[in-house]
């Protein structure tokens, strides 16, 4: 009995150690795979933050084929998008070759039956080995020197909103491969961005030919209108040049100053044509409204005067300076006066009177016509088609310029539109440090993207108090669309803004703005750690002046 107990004793000691060895061995194996999921999540989260900031497909997939081999170990990857006309999957960065469509209704055989079988079913499919798989897709070497197919396939649909816009395929060429469900989880993850990152170059593309295609109506409205004016003057040049010609040798100075001022007005009306129809950078500078506003009238007075329209001008006699485009102003205040102009054509009494006001530093411009009572407003395309589109771009640029635009019923009933904007800073002596908004000649410019009047209130109330002009909007969208427009040196944007979430709005105004602020709820450790960053920083609600002004300061210095 001894001896067996001595044995056991002797057999106890190693056999713990064992037990020990193998316990720390499978945490150290559990570690290393937490370890390396880790490390998946965050190669596969960067890669959907880049994605989201591409401004083409073929970009995307160039982003795709760099890293996805890295994240899951697979040889390739590739891209196909549901062509809705041809009714087919264009494989992305293939144009032109045998293989850039795979047709949906007769696919070919081979890894492309595979493609079109995960978008008819809308769910992931996985090929671990394609010589087993009950899809056609095993494809013999051909004699022209075709490679076979590839022995583990992925196929995973691009989702956005319920709706199949293209399918991400992954292949391993060199051996048989399982995926897990935690890499199809991830896979699929990864697609739906994809497919957001799509669906956005989509919105992207119809917003830009949406405002091409307003301006160049209304760039048509606006020639057809100028053409008559110009005969005029280009008339008066030639009837003096040919008298100057006929006369006695040598033009008088009464005749070069007639030909001169003429083509002065000629010159200016193919400037103003110019600038209306102008996409390129805005610069900003000191415009003085009232002059502008003159100019229009008399540049409509003399159509106005055929279609019997009679005109007042309550203009203030000092000069008005607003900081903004010279070039979107006169456009904007041009678009309101015809649209004034053609809502008086069934009439019976038929007026327009502009006049403007300045309180408490904000210029009031107003445009009354007699049109009819009670009508839809014409900034809502819906209401009315004819002028919604190009109204609607006139409250953008408005907005842009940190006014406001509407339209009100007068005393009378006649409607006007009222034009709110703010009135330049006055220079300040030389010598004197420039405020806390302005350095030097620029004029700081903020884009506040939230939904809660209070935090918007106190914020354009802080911002206005350091100097800076404040456009405010209410949701993502319409403050993305006026990024895309103007030029901002900051974007603060609410984490429950409507719209584009804020992960999304942060990557599609990354280039075009000097710095962007997230606005949270409270104070979070972990979103601070993981946004803040290079011209990105975070702000608690309500917002703390001191923490406002350190943002400002490290936005200023980047600038």
């Amino acid at each position: 009995m001894a001896p067996l107990l001595r044995i056991g004793m002797q057999l106890a000691l190693p056999l713990g150690v064992l037990a020990i060895a193998a316990i720390v061995f499978a945490i150290w194996r559990r570690d290393e795979r937490l370890r390396g999921q880790r490390e998946m999540l965050r190669r596969a989260y960067e890669l959907g933050e880049e994605i989201l900031g591409a401004s083409s497909a073929d970009q995307i997939l160039d982003k795709v084929r760099l890293v996805v081999p890295k994240i899951f170990g697979v040889s390739s990857a590739e891209l196909y998008l549901y062509n809705r006309h041809a009714k087919t999957l264009d494989a992305v960065g293939r144009n032109g070759t045998d293989q850039a469509s795979i047709p949906l209704s007769a696919p070919p055989a081979g890894p492309q039956a595979g493609a079109v079988a995960c978008f008819h079913y809308r769910i992931l499919l996985a090929i671990p080995d394609t010589s087993r798989s009950p899809f056609p897709v095993t494809r013999q070497p051909g004699p022209d020197g075709a490679p076979a197919a590839p022995r583990s396939l992925l196929f995973v649909p691009m989702l956005a909103q319920g709706e199949v816009l293209g399918i991400l395929q992954m292949d391993q060429r060199d051996r048989a491969r399982v995926f897990s469900r935690d890499e199809q989880t991830l896979t699929q993850h990864l697609a739906n961005q994809i497919g957001v990152a799509v669906k956005l170059l989509d919105q992207r593309s119809v917003r830009e030919q949406l405002f091409r295609t307003e301006k160049l109506a209304a760039v048509g409205q606006l020639i057809s209108g100028i053409v008559n004016d110009l005969r005029t003057p280009l008339a008066a040049i030639a009837n003096l040049a040919q008298a100057a010609g006929d006369g006695p040798p040598g033009p008088s100075a009464a005749d070069l100053a007639s030909i001169s001022t003429e083509a002065r007005r000629a010159a200016e009306m193919v400037d103003r044509l110019v600038g209306f129809a102008g996409t390129g950078p805005v610069q900003t500078q000191p415009v003085e409204l009232n002059g502008l506003l003159r100019n229009l009238i008399e540049f409509r007075e003399r159509e106005w005067k055929v279609r019997g329209i009679r005109t007042r001008s309550l203009l203030a006699d000092e000069p008005v300076t607003v900081q903004g485009s010279h070039g979107q102003l006169e456009q904007v205040f041009l678009n309101l006066l015809v649209h004034a102009e053609q809502s008086l054509s069934d009439a019976s009494e038929k007026s327009i009177v502009v006049r403007s006001s300045v309180v408490a530093r904000r210029v009031l411009v107003e445009i009354g016509y007699s049109g009819p009572h009670g009508a839809a407003d014409p900034f809502v395309p819906g209401e009315d088609e004819a002028s919604g589109a190009g109204l609607g771009v006139c409250r953008s640029l408005i907005t842009g310029h940190g006014g406001e635009i509407r339209l009100v019923q007068q005393a009378g009933g006649d409607p006007a539109f009222q034009v709110e904007l703010p009135c330049a800073a006055r220079e300040k002596p030389s010598g004197l440090a420039p405020d806390g908004g302005r350095d030097g000649a620029h004029t700081w410019t903020a884009l506040v993207i939230e939904p809660a009047e209070a935090i918007q209130t106190q914020l354009r109330g802080l911002l206005a108090d350091r100097g800076y002009r404040v456009v405010p909007v209410h949701n993502s969208d319409e403050g993305l669309d006026l990024a895309q427009r103007l030029r901002f040196d900051a974007i603060f944007c609410s984490v429950h803004a409507p719209g584009l979430n804020w992960v999304e709005t942060a990557e599609q105004v990354r280039t075009r703005v000097g710095g962007f602020v997230l606005l949270s709820d409270s104070y979070d450790a972990d979103l601070s750690a993981d946004f803040a960053g290079e011209r990105r920083f975070v702000l608690a609600k309500p917002v703390d002046e001191k923490q406002l002004d350190r943002v400002l300061d490290a936005i200023r210095a980047v600038k």
